[in-house]
């Protein structure tokens, strides 16, 4: 794998060289980036390899540092093993490019019926990646523009994952990437080098890597006897929600923020708008109270959202129907 290795280095290069931002100046590919993937069961078997051999070369011919969550911890909400990768955006990026590599080929050895398809290198690649709620608001950008430049640019398929599929404690929103493995490859190289030039990256991927040190890059969930200790001792929440949505917490005149607060027994803060992030639209939430109170809060809050989201996608059904009529 070490000629392969090198041949994906090689390759690699063009998609940083051409990953350049607004300021036009051309990535180097030395910055330090951290890339958290989500892969299904049976790929992290293939890129573990017997005791651990496929993992090993892998991290040697790429330079970056892998991670892989124990089987049986999956992210959130879903079956898939969270894939840590780290160092440099060029070793990074290599990384992704072997992985892809191998999935490609295991999976045309598996199925012969789709060899007619084994001259097209890549086609059908893609890359799942989880990333924190106020970072994918830079992605974002004003009204989509980032990332439909983003689509433009490399020809692929990015998809950020609506908010409306979040409750509001979750700290991570996914980005799927498809399309060819040139175009996947070339989109991913742009979102990392957009991240590693925003103030915030690198206090982000500090954090990330000490928590995937120290707890694993799966956070292990708290066990009942646990959530009974933490029920009696102080806690704050803090969390982002889209400008829209603050108006089903605070209701007419704060009465329903008033509401919560007073049944959960909790202090609620909500951020200015002149304070809310100009990318995502978003406003800083925060709870303080027992433990036990602010997780009763949180999910209050939730039924308000449901409830606010179900009364619009009423409503727009009905204008739709009246529109029919007409």
């Amino acid at each position: 794998m070490a000629q392969e290795g090198a041949d994906a280095a090689a390759e690699v290069s063009q998609y940083i060289a051409s990953a350049g931002g607004s300021n036009g100046e051309v990535p180097t590919g030395t910055q330090q980036v951290v890339a958290k993937l989500l892969v299904a069961n049976p790929i992290a078997g293939s890129i573990i390899g017997k005791s651990g051999a496929n993992i090993e070369q892998l991290q040697r011919s790429s330079g970056a540092r892998i991670q892989l969550s124990r089987s049986g911890e999956f992210f959130p909400g879903t079956s898939d093993r969270v894939l840590l990768l780290s160092g440099s955006l060029h070793s990074v990026l290599t990384s992704i490019f072997l992985i892809l590599e191998k999935i490609s080929r295991d999976s045309s050895t598996s199925t012969k019926s789709r060899s007619s398809r084994d001259d097209v290198p890549g086609e059908g690649s893609q890359v799942k990646l989880a990333l924190s709620r106020r970072l994918c608001g830079l992605l974002i950008g004003h009204k989509g523009q980032t990332v439909r430049d983003f689509i433009s640019d490399s020809g692929s398929t990015i998809r950020v994952q609506s908010l409306s599929e979040l409750t509001p404690s979750d700290p991570e929103r996914t980005i799927t990437v498809s399309g060819a493995r040139d175009q996947v490859l070339r989109a991913v190289a742009l979102i990392l080098n957009t991240l590693s030039m925003h103030e915030g990256y690198s206090t982000y991927m500090d954090t990330t890597l000490q928590l995937a040190t120290s707890q694993g890059v799966v956070l292990p969930p708290r066990s009942s006897a646990a959530k009974s200790v933490l029920s009696s001792v102080k806690a704050q929440l803090t969390f982002f929600l889209a400008d829209d949505d603050v108006g089903a917490i605070l209701g007419r005149k704060g009465q329903n923020l008033a509401d919560i607060q007073q049944s959960a027994r909790v202090a609620i803060k909500i951020s200015d708008r002149s304070k809310m992030d100009p990318n995502s639209n978003e406003r800083e939430v925060s709870i303080s109270g027992m433990y036990g109170a602010v997780k009763l809060a949180e999910a209050m809050i939730a039924e308000k959202l449901n409830q606010s989201r179900a009364r619009m996608m009423n409503r727009q059904d009905g204008e739709g129907h009246e529109e029919h009529i007409q």
